[in-house]
C-alpha cells in the first residue's frame, strides 16, 4: 500500500537510477531523502526506505542514508522484529 508521505519520495520516484554512487548519494542528500543506494549490474539506484529486499535481485546495498526527519529510523521502528 502506498503511504501518503515518506519524506519527498513518492511512488513514481521511489527508485532512481544513477551512473555513480556519488551521484546517487548527492541527489539524496540534496533532497534530504532517506533510503539506500544500491549497486547494480548497470550502475547505481537510489531507493526509498520502503524498498523491499530482493526487489532487484542484482542489487547490493552500498550506502544507507538518513534524512533530517528520521524517516529511515521510523521505518525500522515500525517494522516487526524477529523472535
Amino acid at each position: 500500500m502506498y503511504h501518503r508521505h515518506i519524506s519527498e519520495w513518492n511512488y513514481t520516484k521511489c527508485s532512481k537510477p544513477f551512473a555513480s554512487q556519488q551521484e546517487a548519494s548527492e541527489y539524496m542528500k540534496d533532497k534530504d531523502l532517506a533510503g539506500y543506494v544500491l549497486e547494480r549490474e548497470s550502475g547505481f539506484t537510489a531507493v526509498c526506505p520502503t524498498y523491499p529486499d530482493g526487489y532487484y535481485p542484482d542489487a547490493k546495498v552500498v550506502l544507507t542514508l538518513e534524512n533530517s526527519k528520521g524517516d529511515l529510523q521510523a521505518k525500522r521502528a515500525s517494522s516487526p522484529s524477529c523472535c
